[in-house]
């Protein structure tokens, strides 16, 4: 399975699982989660807390971990929205905080389920450094922290470029933020881990097994309510309610398919490095570090001494095509390895022995999306933009309540049950796509060049005002 991958995921390399069997004849279960990455686990693991007795299916394309889940960079991080400032413009202090709140307590929560569960994924909470690199970066940094406390937010530190370049040896650093609530883990791992122990719990996962149709189907005489038959080309499972959680590749949906939009990114990753390297450059915690840049550069340390780099850009295709062969970005590559080389000149000798991407969902307003559709029994989670590992387990939780009919905070919280803006019909819809990802790019060139504010880029602003 490795092999379709455009180059070798590291993540995938070093985790190792046997895939369960494809849907074989008729399958009955109260609930069916379409999807078997974190939303999809997550929300069977909350549920079988919840309800132990409850009967869940996990039905996965191809193997646990194969899309987003297994290829991110493994940031459990906070970030909804551009940064602090436009959640805070968008939602005001109230709905912001709520939001913001949340998903750093899942950051926590996973830190502790891992542990009382034995999921070794190698993880490690240590922080999030947000740099800035220009004048521009730096003013966002000022405004992210201003919403921070506006919000009533702890765990914010402001830091100086000495105190940044003390902390990680990069001379491309002007200033930084310092956010407590973030870790880093091996994603795979995680995604392998919560597999077995959805499994343990009663859930029963399928792999290999694709989706051809959902349709009404005859409940018994003694219920009121029609069931869902979920088709597969080697039999059908009949749920109560399903749950949809294939995030990038929601868009190949008459649903989602103009309101989340398959954005391809990029990783590479160093050999390991030597002591003498690791001297040179500092960073002795294993703190998340990401820049302000529209398309972040972020990197990480894993426990073998690797350097994961990513970012840069990210490529659109027509139609929101998602397709093996788009695993591997050689002109993103190149500039990959530019933008690391420029952040660590000490290291311009190191080699590259990984590289892979694949597809997150973008939504118009940069925030995910839940909800529900056809009359209460489907209900869906998705459109993290690059940013899911922690917010995710939060869409778990709210999943699980939504499946269960309960009311809570969580599902008041600001990215539930809202309106959702849609991407124009195609090809507008790429247009309008590419448009953005253009303009975004253009004032991180901007910044490079010292020109612009921190402000988001104005065409792109009238670009989403008329979308939305």
């Amino acid at each position: 399975m490795l092999q379709e991958f455009g180059s070798a995921a590291y993540w995938l390399e070093t985790s190792h699982r046997s895939p369960k069997p494809a849907v074989r004849g008729h399958q009955e279960f109260d609930v069916g989660i379409i999807g078997g990455g974190f939303t999809g686990l997550w929300t069977a693991y909350h549920l079988l807390q919840a309800e132990p007795g409850l009967k869940v299916a996990v039905i996965e394309r191809e193997i646990i971990g194969f899309g987003a889940s297994g290829r991110n960079g493994g940031f459990a991080m906070t970030l909804l929205d551009m940064g602090l400032d436009q959640l805070l413009k968008n939602f005001g202090a109230q709905r912001a905080s709520a939001a913001h709140r949340a998903v750093a307590a899942s950051v926590t929560e996973i830190g502790e389920t891992t542990a009382a569960e034995g999921i070794d994924c190698e993880l490690r909470h240590g922080g999030l450094m947000v740099v800035a690199t220009n004048r521009g970066q730096l003013e966002r940094v000022e405004r992210d922290l201003a919403a921070a406390q506006t919000m009533g937010l702890d765990g914010f530190e402001r830091m100086t470029a000495d105190e940044a370049q003390t902390q990680v040896h990069s001379p491309t650093y002007v200033g930084a933020m310092f956010e407590a609530d973030c870790a880093v883990l091996h994603p795979a791992k995680l995604a392998h881990g919560l597999a077995e122990l959805v499994e343990r719990m009663g859930a029963t996962i399928y792999e290999g097994t694709d989706v051809t149709a959902m349709t009404e189907a005859p409940a018994p005489r003694s219920t009121a309510s029609t069931k869902v038959r979920i088709d597969t080309p080697g039999g059908s499972v009949t749920v109560d309610q399903v749950v949809l959680a294939t995030n990038a590749w929601a868009a190949q949906t008459e649903w989602f398919k103009r309101k989340v939009v398959p954005l391809y990114t990029y990783v590479i990753m160093t050999e390991p490095l030597s002591e003498e390297q690791w001297d040179s450059i500092g960073w002795e915690s294993h703190c998340g570090i990401e820049d302000k840049r529209n398309f972040v550069h972020y990197y990480r340390r894993t426990l073998d001494g690797r350097i994961l780099w990513g970012g840069n850009d990210g490529v659109i295709h027509y139609k929101g095509r998602i397709a093996p062969r788009h695993d591997r970005n050689d002109g993103v590559m190149n500039g990959l390895e530019s933008s690391f080389r420029r952040t660590f000149p000490q290291l311009s000798n190191i080699r590259f022995t990984h590289h892979w991407g694949g597809p997150v969902g973008i939504t118009i307003n940069f925030i995910p999306m839940f909800g529900t559709l056809l009359d209460g029994r489907l209900h869906y989670g998705l459109g993290y933009n690059g940013h899911g590992v922690a917010p995710s387990h939060t869409g778990g939780k709210i999943l699980r309540d939504k499946v269960l009919g309960v009311r809570s905070d969580l599902t008041d919280l600001c990215f539930v049950d809202s309106t959702e803006p849609a991407f124009p019909p195609e090809p507008l819809c790429w247009i309008s796509a590419e448009l953005t990802r253009r303009s975004l790019l253009r004032q991180d060139s901007n910044f490079d060049a010292g020109r612009g504010s921190g402000e988001m880029d104005p065409l792109l602003l009238r670009v989403m005002r008329r979308l939305g």
